[in-house]
């Protein structure tokens, strides 16, 4: 979704829908929120910048989902240097969430479960949502990469450290990013050249 191609993570289940980083507003995800407002539905943001924010503000409006984000992420939501909206020139008004989850905290939505990671470094507080064996990791990990840490909030030993904490899970569990293909727990600890030296530690 949008300029940067943010990836955005629709999930239904029996009684619960989420949207996981809204990207840019397209329509399509307005369309997926009523389609479910039978459920109880919730959008989920792994941090606060620009391009994975775009279109949060804009469906909440429109459909009367709340916006759920790290506690400690919460002020970049309408903060324009530390969301990058100064920077990229994101036409995006500041705007607060309604629902700030803590670092181990099991969020309910519906039948849906998920455990939220905090893991700052790229951001101040960004998070990440696991459900079952998939990850959804926003900008901390990708495939055989990490997270920027030249943003403003960012810390190379912080974002570190974050990792650790996710290389702790299953070598099976799936990740999902905020960008690119999706990879597993167990591969980037064997091949990701940035931090694949934590995994000896482990």
């Amino acid at each position: 979704m949008g300029m940067i191609g943010a990836n955005c993570y629709m999930i239904t289940g029996n009684t619960g829908a989420v949207l996981i980083d809204t990207g840019e507003y397209s329509p399509l995800l307005e369309s997926f929120l009523e389609e479910n407002r039978d459920k109880q539905r919730l959008i989920l943001l792994t941090h606060a910048h620009f391009d994975h924010i775009g279109g949060a503000d804009i469906l909440r409006k429109n459909t009367g989902v709340k916006i759920a984000i790290g506690k400690n992420e919460a002020e970049a939501l309408s903060d324009g240097e530390l969301n990058l909206v100064n920077r990229f020139h994101a036409k995006i008004e500041p705007f607060s969430a309604d629902v700030f989850l803590s670092d181990g905290e099991v969020l309910s939505v519906g039948d849906l479960e998920f455990r939220v990671i905090e893991t700052a470094g790229h951001t101040v507080g960004g998070v990440c949502y696991l459900i079952n064996d998939v990850l959804f990791s926003g900008d901390t990990l990708f495939f055989e990469s990490v997270g920027r840490t030249d943003f403003p909030g960012g810390d190379f030993k912080t974002l570190s450290n974050s990792i650790k904490k996710l290389y702790k899970l299953d070598d099976g569990v799936t990740v999902y990013a905020g960008h690119g293909e999706a990879t597993t727990i167990g591969h980037e600890k064997k091949f990701n050249p940035y931090v694949s030296h934590y995994a000896r530690d482990i």
